[in-house]
């Protein structure tokens, strides 16, 4: 499964998780995840506590910080988490010029550019 999320203020603290991804996990309530920035391997792995709330809401909670400090995520920039099935999200960070955030650890050797706006994608070797 995949889902995205845009960095608001709020969400520098804790990250909450879309409501069908809850109801994918067929009330299984882990309590941590993984996360590991896309195309980079198992190289790094953060540990990330989840939080319910009384209404079922999930959250990344304690180790989510930690993550957002590593990548230097803004406010205003777009992830795209996919979900392996395994406790763990692999996630793509995109930042504000729409471009994806490659990182020193990255094996890739493209940048992936969306145009939001005009729909559609660009490749643009580095």
């Amino acid at each position: 499964m995949e889902f995205f999320t845009i960095i608001l203020e709020k969400s520098s603290s804790r990250q909450v998780l879309p409501d069908n991804f809850v109801k994918m996990l067929d009330n299984h309530r882990p309590r941590n995840m993984k996360l590991r920035q896309a195309d980079n391997g198992l190289r790094k792995l953060w540990d990330v506590e989840l939080v319910f709330d009384t209404d079922g809401s999930m959250y990344l909670d304690r180790g989510w910080k930690q993550f957002v400090r590593a990548y230097d995520l803004r406010h205003g920039y777009f992830l795209v988490f996919r979900y392996d099935g395994n406790a763990t999200f692999a996630v793509k960070v995109f930042d504000t010029t729409m471009c994806w955030r490659h990182y020193q650890d990255d094996n890739d050797a493209s940048v992936l550019c969306l145009f939001f706006l005009s729909i559609r994608l660009c490749l643009t070797p580095i």
